[in-house]
């Protein structure tokens, strides 16, 4: 959820990458780490080297949290070339964890090489080859190693006698020399000199050294030395299988060995012990890997919760957004409503007030309205004496005759008149004169 609310890719890429980063500092798992990719491919689009560097270093590991160790190898192995020379030794370090991890000597030779190319100076260079040591005598090349040695030793800058460094060297030299019977007491002799020269070390960090003692003594036939270094290992440390089941069980093939050099038998107890002890580092990893197993799902059970919720918030806000539309094209409906009905109301006001204007008109006609009728009556009876003017027939000529003798003395007024009719027109005009 916090992924997602960021809306900025930038945002989103250091989100991914700084989580990855704390889990791994925290020594925890990348199986939760989906998000890497992203960064991954963000941070190359806009050319971030650092960030770039980082974010794969830790897809790589989120990978190998899956079981995906080749892919982890190669997508930090496909950087290497296209890389100034310090993140190419930054990315070769990681590549040899990754060897070291996976007990695969032969990759780890082939970085400690690529390392030793790039070294800075002298003192570098040797740090790696003195790390080609332990691989050579794992791949079975104890001679190799050997020679390593003698030619590390003979350098002119070679590690101080009983520094650090030297001291890492002679351990290295025990190993090599203790895989061969002839050379095994040589062995002894470098590994009792170097535990001579380590004061005040914690009994726990001793016993790494004891045990690779009873393999070497026994290597040398000195049964009584490997056991008494075996029944030291014993006083010293008693939960070594919970600090160290690899380590516990190394030293149990060593006890069976020394048990068989005594009696000239196998113990069966303790085979079967050992047994037990594999088979319980193998639960462990079984446990570890059902752990992981079940984190991945978690995390895939969360990413499809978050998209479910994802989905949820899409459709809230559809809801949301249709509510809205709906409550606009109602309020739109209302005000259209309003409006038509307010248009009719004006409308009607208008038409009431013209009535009222035209009731006030016909009640009290305005003098420019009588003048109006007495000139339309006068030109109507004009228009008829024209029509008899314009037509000169007997017909006609009798009708002039008549209308320009009326009026006179001799002829019958009454009956050229509809009396009863005009006077109530010229009341009308002129303010009820007949009748006055």
């Amino acid at each position: 959820m916090d992924f997602n609310n960021l809306k900025d890719k930038k945002l989103k890429a250091d989100y991914a990458l700084t989580r990855a980063k704390a889990n791994m500092y925290m020594g925890r798992s990348l199986v939760t780490d989906t998000l890497l990719s992203q960064a991954v491919d963000f941070y190359k689009a806009v050319g971030d080297t650092a960030s770039h560097i980082e974010s794969v270093i830790a897809q790589a590991n989120h990978l190998r949290s899956l079981e995906r160790k080749d892919e982890a190898w190669a997508l930090i192995d496909s950087l290497v070339n296209d890389m100034p020379c310090d993140i190419q030794r930054q990315l070769n370090q990681v590549l040899l964890g990754f060897s070291f991890s996976d007990k695969d000597n032969a990759k780890a030779l082939m970085i400690i090489d690529r390392q030793i190319k790039l070294a800075h100076d002298g003192s570098e260079r040797l740090n790696f080859e003195i790390k080609k040591i332990t691989p050579l005598v794992t791949l079975n090349r104890s001679k190799d190693a050997v020679a390593l040695c003698d030619s590390l030793f003979a350098l002119p800058d070679a590690p101080e006698e009983g520094s650090n460094d030297w001291l890492y060297m002679r351990i290295n030299y025990a190993a090599a020399l203790g895989e061969h019977r002839e050379t095994s007491p040589q062995a002894v002799a470098i590994l009792k000199d170097v535990l001579g020269r380590m004061k005040n070390v914690p009994s726990d960090k001793l016993v790494e050294f004891y045990i690779p003692m009873v393999n070497l003594q026994l290597n040398s036939g000195n049964i009584n030395e490997a056991t008494k270094y075996t029944n030291l290992v014993d006083s010293l440390d008693s939960d070594i299988f919970d600090r160290d089941p690899v380590a516990a069980s190394y030293l149990e093939f060593l006890k069976i060995v020394l048990d068989y050099e005594h009696n000239g038998a196998l113990s069966l107890s303790r085979l079967s012990n050992t047994a037990h002890s594999l088979r319980k580092v193998s639960n462990d990893l079984e446990v570890k890997r059902q752990e992981r197993d079940d984190a991945l799902e978690n995390a895939y059970d969360l990413s499809r919760s978050n998209y479910e919720l994802t989905i949820r918030h899409q459709h809230l806000w559809l809801f949301i957004i249709l509510i809205m539309l709906v409550g606009v094209i109602i309020v739109t409906i209302i005000f259209f409503v309003a409006h038509r009905r307010r248009q009719k109301l004006i409308e009607a006001e208008e038409r009431i007030e013209a009535l009222e204007q035209l009731a006030m008109a016909a009640t009290k006609p305005s003098p420019d309205d009588k003048q109006a009728l007495f000139k339309k009556t006068l030109l109507l009876q004009i228009d008829i004496i024209r029509a008899f003017a314009e037509a000169p027939t007997a017909h006609n000529q009798e009708a002039l005759k008549k209308i320009s003798n009326a009026g006179n003395s001799d002829s019958e007024t009454d009956a050229l008149v509809n009396w009863s009719e005009l006077y109530p027109v010229i009341d009308e005009l002129y303010d009820n004169f007949h009748a006055n």
